[in-house]
């Protein structure tokens, strides 16, 4: 009872050390690292190289106009900061680390490794506001406002490549998808239609190989919409923001369909995709924050606090840090993922004693062998017969001494002994001794003492020995068997030791043989004077 008790408590505290559930870790979040503020005037756009470690940031206080390189690891601006003929309101990263600058009505391009600006590097013929590069295929789309275009430039030239694509109103968004080679530019425009104002928002898709029109996907007519454009490049899905609807409409690039929407309040404007985490920002511009979106979820999961009006994103893929334009200061957030919580070591099991297993003794019947301590047979031992004094004759001469004779063998019972069939008398020279040997009966044959008394009973399948001298007529007793010999003439048809009451039962049988032969030739004795 009381190991069941223990082991039933055992079972209880593992059950409940496992049944206890384990803290759950916390989800990712987002910390700013810090707030870059450049030395002369607001900050207009940025752009990260994640390669070089440089985040670019344009400013100009109206008067003076430059660009500054930050260390992205620590902040701090790497050399002085190169004057720009005009403002660079966009900037985008070519091949070779290049960094390209929109100057209005021209595109200048800024060397890091020589530190040189070589402006009018590609002249437009109308006002730049847009800029997309496409590094692997030395690609940069240009989008112009004035001229309503969206054309695409050789890096290594600097030519254009095709013609422009013309659109109905100017570009509001641009982004390439740098695996498919394929450039996008959204617009947003009005038209009186029946008599009422209808507006269109449209995603335009431009090949960045021949620089053509090759799709166009209507996104819903709702003003102010498809104005910041992103990619998932892994999945060709667009996602464009619908500023005055505080949505962004997601859309399936290879079909061409709008598959989704995803609710994102505060005016969302510029947006950034990180393909490593699926995370889709949103810069909102009423709202003074970037909005962190699960596309997966549909739905807001952090915001992210930057200054006012936040107008342009630049994302390091792999750091997964963001930097938002916001209130002239660059924002700088990393996406913080926490360690998984250590696993709480599961409790050894308490050893549940075993107790040592006794053996029940078992009840043997009298007679009845059972097993020693060394596992062997022991047989029990066979009652003795009480010895029986007969009375001797006191006026009986003395019997002449007989010769030794040994009598066959016969078939049935010899009438002078009343032994059994195959039975050997022997007959001693000295008077009143016979010994019974064993022959064929069950058991050894128990002997005829000297002077009448019986001797113990011998070993199973040995020859009755003479018993000892004793007092005339007294009984012998029986002896033990323990078990069949080489030889014998007793049958054991089960294979196994010959039974105690069996053996007691053969030697009463001689005993009583011998005392019939004593009485009868005693008898003879006292009938031969007579005569």
């Amino acid at each position: 009872m009381r190991t069941a008790l223990l082991t039933a408590a055992a079972a209880l505290a593992l059950t409940g050390a496992a049944a206890a559930p384990a803290p759950a870790p916390a989800g990712p979040h987002h910390e700013t690292l810090r707030t870059i503020v450049p030395p002369a005037g607001a900050a207009l756009d940025a752009e990260v190289d994640p390669a070089a470690d440089r985040l670019y940031v344009s400013s100009s206080d109206g008067t003076a106009h430059h660009l500054t390189a930050y260390d992205t690891a620590t902040g701090a601006a790497v050399g002085d900061p190169v004057p720009l003929p005009a403002p660079a309101t966009v900037l985008a990263l070519g091949p070779g680390g290049t960094l390209h600058l929109g100057l209005s009505t021209r595109i200048a391009a800024y060397d890091p490794a020589t530190g040189t600006l070589t402006d009018d590097r590609i002249p437009v013929a109308g006002s730049v506001t847009l800029l997309a590069a496409d590094p692997a295929q030395g690609r940069l789309y240009v989008g112009d406002q004035a001229a309503k275009s969206v054309t695409v430039y050789s890096t290594a030239t600097g030519a254009p490549v095709g013609d422009p694509v013309v659109l109905p109103f100017h570009p509001a968004g641009l982004a390439v998808d740098t695996t498919h080679h394929t450039g996008y530019a959204t617009y947003v425009g009005g038209a009186v239609e029946n008599g009422t104002v209808v507006y269109r928002n449209v995603l335009n898709a431009v090949d960045g190989t021949t620089g053509r029109l090759t799709g166009t996907v209507g996104l819903g007519t709702t003003a102010l919409g498809s104005m910041g454009v992103t990619v998932d490049p892994t999945t060709r899905t667009g996602y464009v923001a619908n500023l005055a609807a505080g949505t962004v409409s997601v859309v399936d690039l290879a079909s061409e369909r709008v598959t989704g929407t995803l609710p994102v309040p505060g005016n969302p404007k510029s947006l950034a995709y990180d393909p490593g985490t699926a995370t889709l920002y949103a810069a909102r511009t009423g709202a003074s924050s970037v909005a962190v979106v699960a596309p997966a979820k549909a739905e807001v999961t952090e915001t992210i606090p930057t200054g006012e009006r936040p107008s342009a994103l630049a994302l390091d893929p792999e750091t997964h840090t963001l930097y938002t334009v916001a209130g002239g200061a660059v924002t700088q957030t990393v996406r913080r993922t926490p360690a998984d919580p250590a696993p709480t070591p599961t409790p050894e099991p308490t050893p549940t004693p075993t107790p040592t297993q006794v053996p029940t003794p078992t009840q043997t019947p009298t007679g009845e062998p059972t097993d020693g301590p060394t596992g062997q047979p022991t047989a029990s031992p066979t009652p003795t017969a009480p010895a029986t004094t007969e009375p001797t004759p006191t006026d009986a001469p003395p019997a002449p001494p007989a010769p030794a004779t040994t009598e066959p063998t016969g078939a049935g019972t010899d009438p002078d002994t009343g032994t059994a069939p195959g039975t050997t008398t022997v007959t001693s020279g000295t008077t009143g001794t016979v010994t019974v040997g064993s022959a064929g009966s069950a058991g050894s044959a128990g002997s005829a003492g000297s002077a009448g008394s019986a001797g113990s009973a011998g070993s199973a399948g040995s020859a009755g020995s003479a018993g000892s001298a004793g007092s005339a007529g007294s009984a012998g007793s029986a002896g033990s068997a323990p078990g069949p010999a080489a030889g014998s003439a007793l049958a054991s048809t089960g294979g196994g030791d010959t039974p105690a009451l069996v053996l007691a039962a053969a030697g009463f049988a001689a005993l009583g043989g011998a005392a019939i032969a004593l009485a009868r030739r005693r008898q003879r004795a006292e009938e031969e004077p007579a005569r």
